[in-house]
């Protein structure tokens, strides 16, 4: 508690890098890691497992104990950051832990030059089975955070990484760092290029990468001026 008693302190954020981390923090991290995520999110080829993620946070408590952290890779054909976990202990959620790690985060991410947006994944709410509520409470975190459902994708799933061949419904949000706009039709399919070729090439089917980029919906071509009202010319919006 703070000198006044009346609220908590407020944890401590931490950019880190794998080397740095102790054993005995780095199995609270994988025990975390475990609790807070069902074996179809989570594989031995996850960063967690491997320590090789491009950028890893902790969160710590006024007294020093790890209380949270969080994941990112750098997809380098897009030029996004994928945030790959986020998780806060029991103990420490509702305190603003998980929001001072995501404040964290876009600050970091805002000094990367190469890096245009987060991307991250959500159990979608709507196809999950079972329609457990805090599914949602969880998207409208991230939306709190500036984050939006990428509206070109359709029923995007994941790869089940415990059950081969299986698939998590998910929903994929997206977080301008430098803006407010949203990501295009054009870097949705670089995104879930990078993702299928690199990151989830262990654990998805063949046709999954084709299977996803049909779910995205074309651009719509700008209109020229030029050439009069109702005809369409070939200019694409550039692509994130």
């Amino acid at each position: 508690m703070n000198s006044s008693g009346d609220e908590p302190t407020p944890p401590s954020i931490r950019r880190r890098d794998w080397r740095s981390v102790p054993e005995a923090e780095y199995r609270q991290i994988r025990l975390l890691w475990e609790e807070a995520f069902p074996p179809g999110e989570r594989s031995a080829h996850d960063t967690v497992s491997r320590r090789d993620s491009t950028w890893l946070w902790t969160a710590h408590s006024a007294d020093g104990h790890l209380i949270g952290f969080a994941t990112a890779l750098r997809l380098s054909s897009s030029g996004v950051a994928y945030l790959e976990y986020l998780a806060v202990s029991p103990s420490a959620r509702g305190t603003g832990t998980g929001a001072a790690m995501l404040s964290a985060i876009a600050t970091d991410l805002q000094a990367e030059r190469t890096v245009n947006g987060i991307v991250l994944e959500v159990e979608d709410p709507l196809r999950t089975p079972g329609r457990d509520p805090l599914l949602a409470r969880r998207v409208a975190f991230y939306e709190r955070w500036g984050a939006r459902p990428v509206p070109s994708l359709n029923d995007y799933s994941m790869p089940d990484l415990a059950n081969p061949g299986g698939l998590v419904p998910m929903t994929l949000l997206w977080r301008g760092i430098r803006d407010e706009s949203m990501l295009t039709p054009d870097g949705v399919a670089k995104v879930l290029t990078d993702l299928y070729r690199g990151y989830y090439a262990h654990a998805a089917s063949e046709d999954h990468l084709e299977n996803m980029l049909e779910r995205v919906t074309p651009a719509v071509p700008a209109v020229s001026a030029a050439r009069g009202p109702g005809c369409r010319s070939g200019h694409r919006p550039s692509r994130s």
